[in-house]
Parts: structure tokens; C-alpha cells; sequence
């Protein structure tokens, strides 16, 4: 996926202040005490055994459970940040295919973890020989698979403030343009599975930069005054990127949610 950086007036929506590290204002109520935000307070996982779902795991007993409560938490995480966006967060199938237990069991864990580990050509990703799950992640994963889907956990306000990280301090960037790089005809160019950005000249296909994102970003938008680039990632990461340093580089990030596809910027004066 390509995007041709053009100047835009703009700012970040919703989380502008976070990044330019400024005071956010109050802007809801304080929430009941007991209300939790983690993800284990958003679902109970069923630990079923293998006998009642009638399918075999190599090593394990017919009346072990599937999975560890602890496992199903770690494995539910992974999927909604990693698998939702294309798979749906129920499972149901979006841009890939439905993975809903009658599909999962069917087909047996064997097939999942050789599947997960090493992707197929119609665009899953190699989870496994990439590096980007372990062995002990891609069984965990297949084994989550043939359990049922839990609802989406709940990322608010105080998992976006906790993931709100500003890497370059504004009075420590640079003051004027450090670099010779034609920003009018910069591309950014999404390297999906490593979980980059491409920052190449449109002129001399020079690559400038390559930056770490988030999974998969899809939208990458300038800002107003031109210097700052903004990426969002499938998995909701939002990375800002300081196109005036000498190598361009991320000066702030925050997670915004689960999943995500687009970031969009504002045109407001100021």
C-alpha cells in the first residue's frame, strides 16, 4: 500500500494534546468504582476439555482443558490486536475467512498451527516462520481457535494514557529542517507484515527512512504545517513521525484501540 504525502493542514484528531504532551482536558465523568478496563473484565473464558469439543491435541488427555485461563487471556489479546482486523473480532470472517468453531474443529488443530505458522499465498501472514509468534504462541493461538470467541475487550481512556509514549520531548526537536528531503513528494509505503513504514523520495525512489509501526498500517496523513507524518496501524497503533530530523524518526506514539483502519487529520486553523 502506497500513499503520497501531500501537504495538509492538519492536526491529530482526539489525541493532538497527547502528542504535543499538553494537559487533556476532563471530558466524562468520573467512571464507577467498579468498573474494570483490563481485558479479563470483559469476558469469562470456558475452559472446555478436549473430550466435550471432540478434538485431538498431540499430548494432551481427553479430559484436559484447552487452554490455562491464563493462556486464553494472552492468546485473546494477541487475536484482537494481531487477527480481528481481518478475521472479524468474532471470528465471523471480514477481509479473511471466518474462523467460528465449526470451521476450527473441523478442520483440527494440526491444520491450524501448520496454518498460522506458515501463512498461505491468498495473503495470511507466516505467524510462525516470520518470527512474529513463537512456537509455544502459534500452538497456544491454534489451540484459542477451537474454543469459542469471547467479546472484545475494552480498550478506554486509561489503556490509551497508559500506551502514550513521547520518545523526542517538542522543545527537543529540531527547530528548522535538518534533512534535504522533498517532503511535497515524500512517500509512505506500508511494509505490512515487519510492521513498517517506507518513507521514499518520489523523484529519486531514494528510501529515506524505514520506520517500526504498528501491524499493518493502512493510512498514513501529513500535518498542517507539513513536518509531521502520522501512521495508524491495523492493530490501533498511531505512530508520529518527525519528518524535519536529520533521519526521520517516531517522536510520540499511542494506542488507540483494538483495531483499526484510518487516521484522519484536521483541517482547523491551529
Amino acid at each position: 500500500m502506497t500513499t503520497r504525502a501531500r501537504p495538509a493542514r492538519a492536526i491529530l484528531l482526539g489525541t493532538a494534546a497527547l502528542f504535543l504532551g499538553l494537559a487533556l482536558p476532563a471530558i466524562a465523568e468520573d467512571k464507577p468504582k467498579d468498573h474494570a478496563d483490563g481485558p479479563a473484565a470483559a469476558y469469562e473464558p470456558s475452559m472446555n476439555t478436549l473430550g466435550q469439543i471432540k478434538v485431538e491435541i498431540p499430548g494432551f488427555k481427553p479430559d484436559d482443558p484447552v487452554m490455562t485461563p491464563e493462556e486464553f487471556q494472552k492468546a485473546a489479546t494477541i487475536y484482537f490486536e494481531r487477527c480481528a482486523g481481518c478475521h472479524g473480532v468474532l471470528r465471523k470472517g471480514a477481509t479473511g475467512k471466518p474462523l467460528t468453531t465449526d470451521i476450527t474443529r473441523e478442520n483440527g488443530y494440526d491444520y491450524l498451527a501448520s496454518f498460522i505458522t506458515y501463512g498461505s499465498p491468498a495473503g495470511m501472514p507466516n505467524w510462525g516462520t516470520s518470527g512474529a509468534l513463537t512456537e509455544e504462541e502459534v500452538g497456544m493461538m491454534a489451540r484459542y481457535l477451537l474454543l469459542e470467541p469471547p467479546q472484545p475487550p475494552e480498550w478506554g481512556m486509561p489503556e490509551m494514557m497508559a500506551s502514550w509514549k513521547v520518545l523526542v520531548k517538542p522543545e527537543d526537536r529540531p527547530k528548522q529542517k535538518m534533512n534535504d528531503i522533498d517532503i511535497d513528494n515524500l512517500m509512505s509505503v506500508t511494509l505490512r507484515d515487519a510492521g513498517q513504514v517506507a518513507l521514499i523520495d518520489g523523484g529519486t525512489y531514494d528510501i529515506k527512512a524505514v520506520i517500526d509501526t504498528g501491524y499493518a498500517v493502512h493510512i498514513s496523513r501529513i500535518s498542517a504545517s507539513g513536518r509531521y507524518l502520522f501512521v495508524i496501524g491495523r492493530d490501533g497503533l498511531v505512530n508520529m513521525i518527525d519528518l524535519w530530523m536529520e533521519t526521520p524518526a517516531t517522536v510520540a506514539s499511542i494506542k488507540i484501540g483494538i483495531e483499526a483502519r484510518s487516521v484522519e487529520t484536521s483541517k482547523f486553523e491551529g
